[in-house]
């Protein structure tokens, strides 16, 4: 249970950073209403638990990927849909948009998981060499 709701707060502190660039961008150009952020922290809360996928062994990493940004797209859909922005998933532009955001927000948890592991790394062989 730690682990489920550890993944929702981590998906809903990325979608509220994502969504607020998306506001200071101009990306929506609607007025922003409470439905819109009440939806991209479901959203995101949800995306959070499905990260959890990647703790997988049954697949590939790369299957893990497909798999994930394939329920990543589909619960933006949703959200965008809900929002009474459906009529953008049929424009080049919101593809480019959401490839290039997924992609970029991969970068930094990748870049976090290394920055994480390196830390770990760091502390192990400390103790390590204090042992000896």
């Amino acid at each position: 249970m730690k682990k489920i709701m550890n993944a929702i707060l981590s998906g809903v502190r990325t979608g509220g950073l994502v969504y607020l660039l998306v506001l200071l961008f101009d990306v929506q150009k609607s007025s922003v209403s409470k439905s819109n952020i009440i939806s991209v922290l479901i959203m995101s809360a949800c995306i959070g638990v499905v990260n959890l996928i990647f703790e997988s062994d049954r697949f590939s990493f790369l299957q893990l990927l497909i798999i994930h940004f394939l329920i990543i797209l589909g619960l933006v859909s949703a959200m965008m849909i809900y929002n009474g922005w459906g009529y953008l998933l049929t424009l080049f532009r919101f593809w480019f948009d959401f490839i290039l955001i997924y992609f970029i927000i991969w970068c930094f948890v990748r870049l976090d998981i290394y920055l994480k592991t390196q830390k770990i790394n760091r502390a192990l062989s400390h103790r390590q060499n204090n042992q000896e």
